[in-house]
């Protein structure tokens, strides 16, 4: 008699010791209801150990485990405001509810996380769009980064109106709220109105076509030079091995003729 109401009293702590968290309400019931059954159903601890193992209060306290945990999840996810998350851990709740065993199913933790994952990379993708906005995007490679940015956005599920509303997005941007709101106005307006990549492209062509004319022209000139000084150049080989090449000039003619 003597053991089991030491394992009452036990389970009576437990509980007590759950619900004063009050981060732990399943646990608490459980250990609440365990006690209460050994106490009037069971006459020694063998007795309550068997009863026990044919009732659902043998795999209650597992149960009630992942309830808890999955309530904890819960109120994360109402703390982060990502938006899915809270109905998964809800659906899952209401699965266990419904077939206790499910506790050993781990797909939900994977949907919750490819949720957290999306929500990973509209935060990276928007950061990224502020940097490229503070490099700006007058050349074509930086066009092509601010697209890729706004890109990865789309592709995480993210609209970049709807996200620069949100705290999480603005904490992003260590900035004053005037420079703020002419990031945001201004780099919606780059994604409504992007750069034309043919005339960039263009016009680094031309630039490039530019700078080849300017050197063909220097080395004609010193070409001429060159012929209207001398026609030949006379290369006398070293003494031995350590020695260096002479070079001498021959002037053949002082006036050069195409």
């Amino acid at each position: 008699m003597s053991n089991i109401n030491t394992a009452v009293q036990l389970y009576e702590m437990m509980a007590q010791r759950f619900e004063k968290t009050g981060w732990t309400p399943a646990q608490a019931a459980v250990y609440r209801e365990m006690a209460t059954f050994m106490k009037n159903e069971c006459a020694t601890l063998e007795e309550a150990t068997a009863k026990i193992r044919n009732s659902h209060l043998f795999d209650a306290p597992a149960v009630a485990l992942m309830k808890d945990k999955i309530h904890a999840y819960i109120r994360a996810a109402k703390d982060d405001e990502i938006e899915g998350v809270e109905e998964v851990y809800r659906q899952k709740l209401a699965e266990i509810d419904r077939n206790p065993a499910s506790i050993h199913d781990p797909a939900f933790f994977t949907t919750a996380h490819n949720i957290y994952i999306k929500y990973l990379g509209r935060l990276n993708a928007f950061i990224n769009i502020y940097g490229n906005y503070l490099c700006g995007v007058e050349s074509d490679f930086k066009a092509d980064n601010m697209n890729d940015a706004f890109k990865d956005l789309e592709r995480y599920g993210g609209d970049f109106a709807q996200c620069a509303k949100r705290p999480e997005f603005r904490e992003l941007v260590p900035i004053s709220d005037e420079a703020y709101n002419n990031f945001v106005k201004n780099a919606l307006f780059y994604h409504s109105n992007p750069p034309d990549d043919t005339k960039l492209w263009n016009e680094i062509k031309k630039q490039v076509d530019d700078v080849y004319d300017n050197v063909v022209a220097v080395c004609d000139e010193r070409l001429r030079t060159w012929k209207e000084k001398c026609g030949a150049c006379l290369i006398t080989a070293p003494p031995d091995q350590n020695g260096d090449y002479k070079y001498t000039e021959i002037i053949v003619s002082d006036a050069y003729e195409d």
